[in-house]
């Protein structure tokens, strides 16, 4: 294994020390045919980074001698791993974000979930809440949680100054009364119905009603009206902004509205579909400092999780689970959420040894391929290499990995071997 890579995985959060770690989370109390905790560590990142069932997780490790278990000897081994693959991730995430580069310009927290549904799932089974630090390109904050688990704010931890992007699921009062509360911006869209808000009266303030007024003049967006919320830490004003979308994209949503509606048997709301014409924000952001057309365009920036998300999933692969067990699925995701802090570290290092590549406008990096090719190497230098020979050295310890478990019916292919008589 690349030795730069093992001193990094060794020395995770500079303070982790993975066979006391491994102990103290139950994950490996006896060390039996698995030698190390490096080994253990190395196994599971096998199975979920390189699309590896349980069977070729163990050829794999009887070809490297990293350890020859059994199938249920390697998932009984990685059920016992979660508490211990949160340890690091934890402490790698506090490693990271003491030693992140000091920037002088603006911290931008973005904020969303995605969904992971198991195999012939049809709902969310999982869900991965995440905060992505767009300054330096990398997580800050992730939690895994059932598919039921609530996305708001209340989940991560804030720092005055930072400016919080976040999409509808979010503009709720106790989530942006977290936000107020702690000094910290925000820039949150919202639907007509989802936040109440108030006049500076006190007085219940209609923001459908605002939008079918504001639409009688398209020449005064982006406009903005001053409102107050009541959440549970207080009650603070706030900026509530609003722009038209472009009218065939507006189109396309209401039909959609329509469309769904329609086949669940229900009425759309006019207001709902008044709305669909509008991207709807509210913000916190100094008057001064921050016009409605600076607000809106800092929100755009929030679509850059999306695409880190899609990189998460396309990559990464992070929503093709292998399994249906609940113990066996979250190691699973877990030691993909390891790999993905694992290569936002070494984009970091990329970052600072050479900056101007990523600040080029006519010609700007590729953080899909860039991130590609890392996680290439990282497979790769995970995985290992062996030879044919090898292979052949080891084929009486590969069998019970490659033939299938006692079947009732006799395999095609080896009845048709028999009948035929061939040698």
């Amino acid at each position: 294994m690349d030795e730069k890579l093992e001193k990094s995985l060794q020395k995770i959060g500079a303070k982790l020390d993975l066979e006391e770690s491994a102990r103290y989370s139950g994950a490996m109390l006896r060390h039996r045919l698995v030698k190390t905790a490096m080994d253990l560590l190395r196994m599971i990142l096998v199975y979920s980074l390189c699309d590896c069932s349980l069977r070729m997780v163990g050829v794999w490790g009887t070809l490297m001698e990293v350890g020859s278990l059994s199938k249920t000897a390697i998932l009984k081994r990685f059920r016992k791993c979660r508490r211990w693959l949160g340890m690091m991730i934890v402490v790698l995430l506090k490693f990271q974000n003491i030693h992140l580069p000091k920037h002088k310009g603006i911290r931008l927290r973005l904020i969303d979930a995605t969904s992971v549904s198991q195999p012939g799932s049809h709902q969310t089974d999982w869900k991965v809440h995440l905060s992505f630090d767009l300054s330096h390109a990398c997580i800050e904050e992730v939690q895994l949680a059932d598919g039921k688990s609530v996305e708001t704010l209340t989940r991560f931890n804030f720092q005055t100054g930072d400016i919080c992007l976040a999409d509808r699921i979010y503009g709720r009062l106790v989530s942006l009364g977290v936000l107020l509360g702690g000094l910290t911006w925000f820039v949150i869209r919202i639907s007509w119905k989802n936040l109440p808000v108030q006049s500076t009266e006190g007085q219940p303030f209609s923001i459908s009603n605002w939008l079918r007024v504001q639409s009688t003049d398209p020449a005064a967006y982006p406009a903005q009206a001053k409102v107050w919320i009541d959440t549970p830490h207080g009650r603070f004003p706030i900026r509530l902004i609003a722009r038209t979308i472009p009218f065939e994209k507006a189109e396309r949503t209401r039909k959609r509205l329509l469309a769904e509606a329609k086949k669940k048997k229900r009425k759309v709301d006019e207001r709902t579909l008044l709305a669909a014409g509008f991207v709807v924000v509210v913000s916190n952001l100094p008057d001064v400092d921050w016009s409605p057309p600076q607000i809106l365009e800092l929100y755009r920036l929030r679509w850059q999780i999306e695409l880190f998300f899609k990189r998460l999933k396309g990559i990464f692969q992070l929503d093709c689970l292998r399994a249906k067990d609940p113990e066996l699925v979250q190691v699973f995701l877990l030691a993909k959420i390891l790999a993905a802090l694992l290569v936002c570290q070494i984009q970091l290092y990329i970052m600072e040894a050479d900056p101007e590549i990523f600040q080029q406008d006519h010609h700007p990096i590729s953080l899909w391929r860039l991130t590609q090719a890392i996680f290439d190497l990282l497979r790769d230098t995970l995985r290992g290499y062996f030879t044919l020979s090898l292979f052949l050295k080891h084929w009486p310890q590969l069998e019970r990995y490659l033939c299938d478990d006692p079947r009732h019916r006799i395999q095609q292919f080896t009845h048709a071997r028999i009948n035929l008589g061939i040698l």
